[in-house]
């Protein structure tokens, strides 16, 4: 599919690709895809290690390309939707974090002792 990867084309690929289709997508060998990455220099498009796959986001490939005009995915936590952890500290006692006694169960043992 060298020289034909289109805008539709990327987004067709789903979520993730793999470096060999993105070494198409820029025209250039593999090889030199891999040993960016292997040496940390690969700062187009972020990196997932899924064991030993190395996976490629094409939303990353597409922002390279075509800009950052994507939509954002609320799915990925960003600055702006990121949620804040809302946890009792030492200093809260529990009637003001709402928790109740009658809410925890027991733990029981998975097997006899």
């Amino acid at each position: 599919m060298s020289g034909t990867w289109t805008r539709a084309a990327i987004e067709a690929l789903g979520p993730i690709t793999d470096v060999r289709t993105t070494a198409s997508i820029f025209q250039v060998d593999p090889d030199t895809i891999y040993s960016q990455i292997r040496r940390d220099e690969w700062t187009t498009t972020r990196v997932l290690r899924l064991g030993r796959k190395i996976r490629i986001p094409t939303r990353d490939l597409l922002s390279a390309l075509y800009g950052a005009d994507l939509p954002t995915d609320p799915t990925v936590p960003s600055a702006s939707n990121e949620i804040t952890n809302q946890q009792v500290t030492g200093s809260e006692s529990q009637s003001q974090c709402g928790c109740r006694v009658a809410d925890v169960e027991p733990i029981h043992a998975l097997r006899g002792a």
